[in-house]
């Protein structure tokens, strides 16, 4: 079954607005590795000592920072403008605009969600 036909109504909805019918299912994909389709998915890894964006480690060579990520597609909150307010991300079409956005703006490329890309093999 593809990931499109398990994604939540609201998402698929949401991921038909924002990318090409290509893309629908390599986002559906994303979202439900990023976040096993949970709308209010959070990974919060930030601490009084490690603000957003502070080393924590490498995996596999990739460096990985403290985050803020929420939602369906886990958008990394540490990375918006800091009067944007962050809850908006658990609302399905504030998440998956987002997420085109990152998409978009890293040429119509999935490297943003870099492990869950590399999962399935769209990098």
């Amino acid at each position: 079954m593809a990931a499109t036909d398990r994604a939540p109504h609201e998402l698929l909805d949401a991921i038909r607005e924002f990318w090409p019918p290509a893309e629908w299912e390599n986002a559906a994909s994303i979202a439900e590795l990023e976040s096993a389709f949970d709308a209010f998915a959070l990974n919060d890894t930030t601490d009084d000592l490690h603000p957003c964006g502070s080393l924590l480690g490498t995996i596999g060579g990739v460096m990985v920072t403290a985050e803020r990520s929420i939602g369906y597609f886990q958008i990394n909150a540490c990375d918006l403008a800091p009067d944007w307010e962050w809850q908006r991300l658990y609302n399905a079409r504030h998440n998956a605009g987002t997420a085109h956005k990152l998409w978009d703006d890293a040429g119509q490329s999935w490297r943003p969600w870099y492990f869950s890309a590399n999962l399935l093999g769209l990098l």
